[in-house]
Parts: C-alpha cells; structure tokens; sequence
C-alpha cells in the first residue's frame, strides 16, 4: 500500500513539475500581450501612426460595434491593415489631443486577448473638448492584433462632431 502511495505521490510530482515550463510560458505571453497593449495606447496619445501600424496585422479587422442608430449594427467596419489604419490615421486627424485616462488593461490568461478600459480626455482638432468612455478588445497573434473591437459612446461622438448618421 505505502509503494502505490509513493508511485501515486511520484506521479503528481512528476505531472506538477511538467506544467510549470508551460505556465510560465503562458504567464510570459500574457505579460508580453499587456506591454504591446499599453503600448498600442500609447501610440494612440503620440498619434504615431508607424507605431500602430507595427502592432497591427496585415489582415487585421477593426471593427466599431456600437451603431449611431441604436440598432444592432457595427456603426463602422475595417478589413485588413490598410483600412484599419485609415480610420486610425482619421481619428488622429480629426483630434487635437488624445489622452486615455484611468486605463485598467486586462489580458487573458493564455495572452491572445487583451482588454482597455479608459476615459478618453481629449480635444478635436478645433480645440473642443471630447470626453468618451472606452472599452477596447484586442486579439492578439504572433504579437500583432488580427482584430480589434473599439466601444465608445457614439452619443458623444454625435454631439460632438453631428457626423452622417448620427
């Protein structure tokens, strides 16, 4: 009896010793997908276009799923990196400074998906201010986002800058 306990205990040690390379590899992930993450936000402040590029994948989608209707439709829709950038490149035109505030940054536990939530304190480029709230899903592939969701209030956007639409 006390040789199977033994076996048994052998065995547990054995299986708990082989997870511990793959959790620290996946705790290496997540930790590296936070710090491309708030990197990504920070590019976003310095509207460095190059910088965002450099995370986005070529076949990225970026996708706004809160429509200026109210209804259940993405108010807006981007399909691949020269689109996604585009928009990118329109919002930093159309603001004068952009500045998240209260950023929490959560990342899955396996590191392929991350989450932004953030007040936005920004100004458009006439110098208004524009005050948004921002939830933000990224998911993540060798590195670089291949799809990011951005939730913002589009009852701000509207009264803000009365876009078609709205």
């Amino acid at each position: 009896m006390r040789t199977r306990n033994i076996l048994a205990l052998a065995i547990a040690l054995f299986a708990l010793a082989a997870s511990f390379p793959a959790s620290a590899s996946a705790s290496s992930r997540a930790q590296d997908t936070e710090q491309r993450t708030k990197a990504l936000i920070l590019a976003f402040e310095r509207k460095d276009l190059q910088a965002v590029s450099a995370l986005f994948d070529a076949d990225a989608t970026l996708t706004l799923p809160l429509s200026f209707t109210g209804r259940r439709e993405d108010a807006a829709h981007f399909t691949g990196k020269t689109e996604a950038l585009a928009y990118v490149k329109n919002a930093f035109t159309i603001m004068g400074r952009i500045d998240f505030v209260n950023v929490k940054v959560s990342v899955s536990a396996d590191g392929k998906e991350s989450f932004v939530q953030a007040n936005g304190d920004f100004t458009t480029a006439d110098g208004r201010p524009y005050q948004n709230v921002y939830v933000y899903h990224f998911e993540w592939r060798g590195g670089r986002v291949v799809k990011g969701l951005e939730y913002g209030n589009p009852v701000t956007f509207c009264n803000t800058f009365g876009a078609p639409g709205c």
